[in-house]
């Protein structure tokens, strides 16, 4: 499911689709880390580096996702 919604993700990056993206962002000093979401557009996809640019600024892991929403999707 992940994967069909970044292909249409992909496919419609030049729209900016309003997009909200949880993921696990992994602790630098233990074990675990914590689950964050981000509202944003997005600026890019980054394919060949795996990752998400969202138009805040965050850059996302594509194998940090966990949940892809959006108004491209029918809403949240």
């Amino acid at each position: 499911e992940l994967n069909h919604k970044l292909q249409i993700l992909i496919n419609n990056i030049k729209k900016e689709p309003k997009t909200k993206i949880t993921y696990f962002l992994p602790d630098d000093k233990k074990d675990g880390g914590t689950y964050l979401t981000t509202i944003s557009r997005i600026r890019k996809i980054d394919e060949y580096k795996r990752t998400i640019l969202m138009k805040n600024d965050v850059l996302i892991p594509i194998n940090q996702v966990i949940r892809i929403e959006g108004e491209i999707f029918n809403g949240y």
